[in-house]
């Protein structure tokens, strides 16, 4: 990423926050993610994308968990069951 695409996704992201827009922050933070070749800077960029999943209830969640889980930085989702499914329906 160049020093000026780095500078115009810091730009979005701030402007993200600026409006509360927290679909747009999962993406921003994701985008961010691969867009750095810094391993610590690229597991922090995922964990905000994931909390911003997490509290908005975006379908991306599992796919940012798993690829924190990849790294090292999250645990693995449990696998389910059918049995445990059906014991605890939601």
């Amino acid at each position: 990423m160049s020093p000026a695409e780095a500078a115009a996704l810091e730009a979005r992201l701030l402007a993200a926050h600026a409006a509360d827009d927290w679909a747009a922050l999962v993406a921003l933070y994701a985008e961010a993610a691969g867009a750095t070749a810094v391993p610590d800077a690229a597991g922090f960029y995922l964990t905000q994308a994931y909390i911003y999943a997490l509290e908005t209830g975006d379908r991306r969640a599992p796919a940012l968990r798993a690829r924190l889980a990849a790294m090292g930085r999250e645990t693995p989702a449990p696998r389910l069951s059918p049995e445990s499914l059906a014991a605890n329906p939601r």
